[in-house]
C-alpha cells in the first residue's frame, strides 16, 4: 500500500470533489477512480475515492497529474493529511 503524497494544499476546482497538490508523476495514470486512505493529521482515517487529472504532458517523461478527490471539500482534507493506494 504505497504513499501517494503528503497533501500541501487543497481546493475546489472545475468538477466534483477536491483537487490536492503537490503534483504526482504517474508512469501509467489509472483510468476512472480508485481507493485510497486518507491518514489525516489528527490521526483519524478514512477511505475515499480518487482519480488522476493529468493536466500538463511532457513529451517522453511520465505526466505530470493532480489527485482528485471526489465527494470532499478542502476542509476535508487539511494539509499533512498523507493519502495511500488501497488497490
Amino acid at each position: 500500500m504505497p504513499r501517494l503524497l503528503v497533501v500541501e494544499d487543497a481546493f475546489a476546482g472545475r468538477g466534483r470533489g477536491v483537487l490536492v497538490t503537490p503534483k504526482v508523476t504517474v508512469e501509467k495514470p489509472t483510468p476512472g477512480t480508485f481507493s485510497v486512505r486518507l491518514r489525516l493529521p489528527d490521526g483519524r482515517e478514512r477511505v475515499a475515492a480518487a482519480s488522476f487529472d493529468v493536466a500538463h504532458i511532457r513529451g517522453a517523461l511520465p505526466p505530470f497529474a493532480m489527485l482528485r478527490l471526489a465527494e470532499l471539500t478542502p476542509e476535508d482534507v487539511p494539509a499533512g493529511t498523507e493519502v495511500w493506494t488501497l488497490d
